[in-house]
């Protein structure tokens, strides 16, 4: 296995070719926009430094208790915003982040003490710290300091980035009709499609709070439940957005090879011909990037039904 080196290690957002739903939201790159500050050289002699990175085995002992909330004696929970040091991606990805987290212990033990580990099915994430926000003060002095960690003239952190990790969904808050809800009630399906026929988002307008953002697209679904249509709303606080869809479909949805949605997802598109966007049809052009050509209402789009 490869050997774990803390320096040149980088934070870099989650990847988008994942088939799960990642709950980390992509960094805001502004927030490391930061003043120079003064270096700290912890001095150490450089040989005898990459001999304890290494572990001298080159291999990645086995996995232990991970230090976040599921362990008791855990050094700090995983935060809802931390700052991002270091992400590993290899099958043994959260063995690698431990281990990174115990060997950044011993060299910089007040750094060590701040780091905690968050891990997807496909990579894991060791973050620093634990802040109120994008906008907490605390974040760009923290990441300045982060920065500047050298030994021997070596940066150790690369790239500390701010991130926001999102909790996992306690399943008894999902409401029925709620879109994840589909997850629970067919747990084993890989697959699953709905049609998004409308997204209600404030796009930093400062026009529609969450909450209200929410209550529009729980009321509409409702009121296309009460019509007989089977409705579902869905709100990514990621993105912060709300949308409604309707039906469930499996990979029968549409054909791998050609693209052609199956019949049950037409006469959805026929019933509900325009996607709305804050309730508005939303316009595009009738020749992909032609302007000139007119426009004409999108259609619904058929997703995928985010995983739990």
């Amino acid at each position: 296995m490869a050997l774990i080196l803390l320096v040149g290690l980088a934070c870099e957002p989650a990847s988008t070719n994942k088939k799960t739903t990642s709950r980390v939201r992509a960094p805001r790159l502004e927030m490391n926009q930061t003043p120079q500050a003064e270096e700290a050289d912890f001095g150490q002699d450089w040989d005898a430094v990459e001999g304890l990175l290494s572990s001298g085995s080159g291999t990645v002992p086995a996995e232990k208790k991970p230090l976040d909330s599921t362990n008791p004696g855990s050094r700090l929970a995983v935060p809802r915003y931390g700052i991002c040091v270091a992400t590993f991606s290899s099958d043994s990805h959260r063995a690698e982040g431990n281990e990174y987290i115990r060997r950044l212990g011993l060299l910089l033990p007040g750094i060590g003490e701040e780091l905690s580990i968050y891990s997807e099915p496909d990579q894991s994430m060791v973050l620093y710290g634990d802040y109120d926000g994008w906008n907490d003060p605390k974040v760009r002095d923290a990441t300045a300091k982060l920065r500047n960690v050298r030994i021997q003239g070596r940066k150790i952190f690369e790239t500390p980035i701010l991130t926001e990790v999102v909790p996992p969904r306690d399943p008894s808050t999902i409401d029925p009709i709620e879109l994840l809800s589909l997850r629970l009630n067919y747990p084993e399906a890989r697959t699953l499609y709905t049609v998004e026929i409308a997204v209600w988002g404030d796009f930093e307008s400062g026009e529609l709070p969450p909450d209200r953002r929410r209550k529009i697209a729980e009321d509409y679904a409702r009121s296309l439940r009460s019509a007989g249509h089977k409705a579902w709303f869905h709100h990514d606080e990621l993105k912060q957005m709300s949308t409604v869809t309707i039906g469930v479909f499996d990979h029968r949805a549409v054909d791998a090879a050609s693209g052609i949605r199956s019949p049950a997802v037409e006469r959805v598109v026929d019933t509900f011909p325009m996607r709305l966007v804050n309730g508005e049809p939303l316009m595009i052009p009738v020749i992909r990037g032609d302007p000139g050509s007119g426009s004409r209402p999108q259609k619904p789009m058929l997703v995928e039904v985010p995983r739990l």
